[in-house]
């Protein structure tokens, strides 16, 4: 499980628990978690006017916790 913020258009936070975050090709940013067979279950989609910037909680160099922005456009997965 990973942490991801959204920061969303309207000037608030999201802060969700996932396997995984992504862009669409839409732009739409997508959540999900897998169950215990491995299948991906979306949990929530966010439209691409109404998230501002995706963040994933990890440890960055120095091996401190911080969040690493991810990119604002093109396709990406991120675990």
């Amino acid at each position: 499980m990973a942490v991801f913020m959204l920061q969303l258009a309207d000037g608030e936070n999201a802060v969700v628990e996932a396997d995984a975050a992504g862009r669409t090709a839409a732009g739409e940013i997508v959540l999900e978690r897998t169950d215990r067979r491995g299948r991906a279950e979306r949990l929530g989609t966010y439209q691409a006017e109404a998230v501002a910037a995706v963040f994933r909680r990890c440890r960055a160099d120095g091996g401190l916790y911080g969040w690493i922005p991810q990119p604002n456009d093109g396709i990406w997965w991120c675990y």
